[in-house]
This record gives C-alpha cells, sequence and structure tokens, in this order.
C-alpha cells in the first residue's frame, strides 16, 4: 500500500495549521478537569498521553455516552477537548481526546489503539459501551475514517470535520462489517481540501451504503475552532440518533 500522498498530507496539514493563527495548538490554554488527571496508555511499544472530561452529573452508577476526539495537525488533545467542554457538560457527554503524533506509523496502530484506549477509560468511568463516538479534525479525520470502517462494530457513529478518504485508502470502506453513519463538514473556502474531493468521500460512501450527513458551509474555511459550537451542537444530533445494536 502506496501512504505517500497520505503522509505528504499530514506534513502540509501539520506545518501550515502551526503557522496560522486561531487554530489548534496555536496558545490556546489547556483543559484541566477538577478531579479527572490526565492520563497515559502504553500501546505496542509507544506510550500515548490522553485528556478525559466528565460532566458534573456523572454518578458512577448510569453509564453516559463517549466521544473520542482526535486532533489536527500541531494540536494536542487537552485543547481540542476544551472545544467540546461545556457543550459536554450540558448535554451530558464524557470526552476521550488523546495526544497523537501524526503519520503512517500511528495510523496503523488505530484499528487497534482506539478501542484499548476507550476500553482504559472504562474501567475508570461508567461508558455506555452502544454509544461510543468519533469525531476528528482535519488530519485527525483520516484516523476518523479509519476506524469509523475498521472498528464499525465498536464506534456508534462518527463525525469529522475537513477531511477526506484519499483515493489511496478508499480500500478501507470495504472493510467495514457495519455500515457506521458518519457527518462530514466542509468550508466552501477551506485551504487544503476541494468541494470536488469532500464530494467524492461522500459518493464514494453512500455508494457502499452509508448515511452519510454532509454538510458544505458558506463562507467557511478550515478553521473549525471559529465555528465550533455550532459544529459541535449539530453533529451530536446527528451521531446521537444511533446506538449499536444489543
Amino acid at each position: 500500500m502506496n501512504c505517500r500522498f497520505r503522509v505528504t498530507a499530514w506534513l502540509s496539514l501539520s506545518l501550515t495549521l502551526i503557522s496560522l493563527p486561531g487554530f489548534l495548538g496555536c496558545g490556546a490554554s489547556h483543559a484541566n478537569q477538577p478531579g479527572v488527571p490526565p492520563g497515559t496508555i502504553q500501546f505496542q511499544g509507544s506510550q500515548y498521553s490522553y485528556a478525559v472530561f466528565v460532566p458534573s452529573t456523572y454518578d458512577h452508577v448510569h453509564a453516559l455516552p463517549a466521544i473520542l476526539l482526535i486532533h489536527g495537525g500541531g494540536g494536542n488533545g487537552p485543547d481540542f477537548l476544551k472545544i467540546w467542554q461545556d457543550f459536554a457538560e450540558k448535554n451530558g457527554i464524557i470526552l476521550v481526546a488523546p495526544t497523537l503524533p501524526l503519520g503512517a506509523a500511528v495510523e496503523v496502530q488505530v484499528p487497534q489503539l482506539f478501542p484499548a484506549l476507550m476500553e482504559l477509560v472504562k474501567t475508570q468511568w461508567q461508558v455506555d459501551s452502544r454509544r461510543i463516538y468519533l469525531f476528528g479534525y482535519s488530519a485527525g479525520g483520516y484516523s476518523t475514517f479509519d476506524a469509523a470502517m475498521l472498528d464499525s462494530t465498536y464506534f456508534a457513529a462518527a463525525g469529522v470535520f475537513a477531511a477526506i478518504i484519499t483515493p489511496d485508502y478508499y480500500w478501507i470502506v470495504q472493510k467495514a462489517q457495519r455500515k457506521t453513519p458518519i457527518a462530514i463538514y466542509i468550508g466552501d473556502h477551506d485551504q487544503f481540501f476541494s468541494l470536488a474531493q469532500t464530494r467524492a468521500t461522500r459518493a464514494l460512501l453512500a455508494a457502499m451504503g452509508f448515511t452519510v450527513h454532509y454538510v458544505e458551509i458558506p463562507n467557511q474555511d478550515h478553521n473549525y475552532p471559529a465555528i465550533a459550537g455550532w459544529v459541535n451542537q449539530d453533529v451530536w444530533t446527528f451521531m446521537s440518533q444511533y446506538s449499536l445494536p444489543q
């Protein structure tokens, strides 16, 4: 499998996002949820840190839905979690946000790493196993698509902002054991992905029988944090309709 195209895209997204103000990883303060210290997971010889947010309504008895958040290039888990924190508090959602390096080495681990991380979190918090979701931004969207396809029986639904399935990865769609519902958001002025590319991803998924919630946002560029309030509400309205079968 030739990963050159995707590796090049990762590097481009990471370097450019670091240089642009207003994007994740550019001076945002870290999210620190009282009583929930950051954790680490040891996986296949690597160590990854992760942040967790648990809403104040959590009672240690009733299981809550959870969203695994995958940050973009130049970002990190705590900063990405902070963008979702107020919404999760109001809606009773547990958030899990790892800090991951970009690159093919991590992407190969995704189908095992993401479920392993959530299983670790479940040893500490009551998470509803039928309502675990994914949301990824930019370069993190690549891994979100991977997990939605290759872990389709683990994650109930997924959402991405400004990301595509690259042609060299179309094969992952055929590997899905379940048609994971997916929401895709793209600004019509995105600096990295064209509408033609995101429409191609939508068409690929729809042709294979996936439920796709596709939104093109007028006068919007790659800056997800600028409209995160609206996107988070809309993607949760979509994803929360779905749960894994019993």
